[in-house]
């Protein structure tokens, strides 16, 4: 059974794991790209299936979260200031 923040670890994890890939952002695209024609050509469909649903969902998501973080933020009271 997943628990309620997997999802959230598992996006953590492959931001860590992404970043891994090269210290500049064109090193890590080269790397990915270079990896990804290494596999078989079943797993390279698959994979591609799967990059264009994530970005779809997290494309959608992203507002929302940003919204329900500002709303929550609105409505949490403010430490008081001393001194």
């Amino acid at each position: 059974m997943r628990t309620p923040n997997e999802c959230w670890m598992d996006l953590h994890r492959a931001a860590a794991s992404l970043e891994e890939e090269g210290l500049t952002r064109q090193e890590r695209m080269d790397n990915l790209v270079e990896e990804f024609i290494a596999l078989p050509p079943l797993v390279r469909r698959e994979l591609v299936r799967e990059v264009r649903f994530l970005l779809a969902e997290l494309t959608d998501v992203e507002p929302l979260i940003i919204n329900a973080a500002n709303a929550e933020e609105e409505h949490r009271p403010r430490p008081k200031r001393v001194g």
